[in-house]
């Protein structure tokens, strides 16, 4: 039985019967926009951005709109999809009930026909045979060894319907089980792909903190270091200010002795100088001598 399903787009709205008031509402503006006209030409155009941002905004909202329509409409056709098979599995299990049945009444009114036609067939034994009659007795000689598996049959088949109902609820928890194992296998990728991301970014953050930490120490280091070099510039400036210092009174002591070298050596030439010319009057002495002795010795020698 073919069953009415409601279509999935009875729910969408005609954008004719929405845009009619529209030209009505047009048609009737339209002599107060040409009275108007004059006076809106004389506007700036910054007036116009307003209104541009406004229907953007309208745009806006209809995209959203249309988008919780269409989501709507999905949903609906889903539930119209499940309620269409669900009536659909219904009817087959009714049918094949019916067909079930048809088959048993056939089937009983074959077991009668047969009963009859072997009671027939055992008082007709007693008189004459007629070839019809052989006939119809080789005819339910070869129908009652059938008998027997339809009477098994329908000894076992009393349970069909049972089974049937079983099956196609099996089916159905089936295909919803595999549906929810879907869903379960895919929500359980996303945990685990989350998961993932949660160790990487952990050990991540443990490299960074580690890198972090490792600044920080070589930061603290260099502060020491620079505290150190800072130390040993002022410990070699206050040593080369004191070598500077001793270097300066090394200087001033050698110039002192200089000083007093150079009076010496000025006051032993001042006596070398006396001395010199102590020893030229000497000699000048020691000549006019000789020459006094050496012209007594000639003036003697000429006397005598």
């Amino acid at each position: 039985m073919a069953t009415a399903v409601p279509s999935r787009f009875a729910v969408l709205s005609i954008e004719d019967d929405d845009y009619k008031p529209k030209k009505t509402q047009k048609n009737a503006t339209t002599s107060k926009n040409n009275a108007k006209s004059k006076s809106e030409k004389s506007k700036p155009q910054q007036q116009q951005q307003p209104n541009k941002k406004k229907q953007n905004k309208g745009k806006k909202k209809k995209t959203n709109n249309d988008d919780q329509q269409w989501e709507q409409w999905k949903q609906k056709d889903t539930m119209a999809v499940e309620e269409t098979f669900e009536q659909e599995l219904h009817q087959a299990i009714l049918l094949s009930k019916l067909a079930y049945e048809e088959q048993l009444v056939s089937v009983a009114k074959n077991e009668k026909e047969q009963e009859q036609n072997k009671k027939s067939g055992k008082k007709s034994k007693k008189a004459t045979m007629s070839l019809e009659e052989f006939n119809s007795m080789g005819t339910s000689a070869t129908v009652v060894p059938t008998n027997e598996p339809t009477d098994k049959s329908r000894e076992v088949d009393t349970e069909f319907f049972e089974r049937m109902e079983k099956e196609t609820k099996e089916e159905i928890t089936k295909g919803k089980e595999k549906d929810i194992l879907k869903a379960r296998l895919n929500k359980i990728d996303d945990d685990i792909t989350f998961a993932q991301l949660r160790v990487e970014i952990e050990k991540r953050d443990e490299v960074i903190g580690q890198l972090r930490a490792e600044v920080h120490m070589l930061k603290e280091e260099l502060t020491q270091v620079k505290e150190r070099n800072k130390k040993l510039y002022q410990i070699l400036s206050h040593g080369e200010m004191k070598d500077k210092a001793s270097v300066l009174a090394e200087v001033a002591k050698l110039q002192e002795i200089r000083d007093e070298l150079t009076s010496e050596v000025a006051s032993l030439h001042a006596q070398l100088e006396q001395e010199r010319s102590k020893t030229r009057t000497s000699s000048v002495d020691v000549k006019t001598s000789k020459q006094t002795v050496r012209t007594r010795y000639n003036v003697s020698s000429i006397f005598l």
